[in-house]
């Protein structure tokens, strides 16, 4: 868990929001099938999309 948690605090703030776009159009593919897990990334995507958008404003 901590290898993961240090991943997102290491990685540059476009690598986070690349990532998130990568989820959203692989979660495309699994929208008719498993609708719950589809909207599960969806919210995944979203929220490491806020991230790297408030990192990426945060810079110094």
């Amino acid at each position: 868990m901590s290898k993961i948690l240090s991943f997102f605090k290491d990685s540059s703030p476009i690598k986070l929001m690349g990532i998130s776009v990568l989820i959203v159009v692989l979660s495309y593919f699994i929208e008719k099938p498993l609708p719950n897990v589809f909207m599960g990334l969806r919210l995944v995507a979203f929220v490491l999309f806020l991230y790297g958008v408030m990192r990426l404003i945060n810079r110094k």
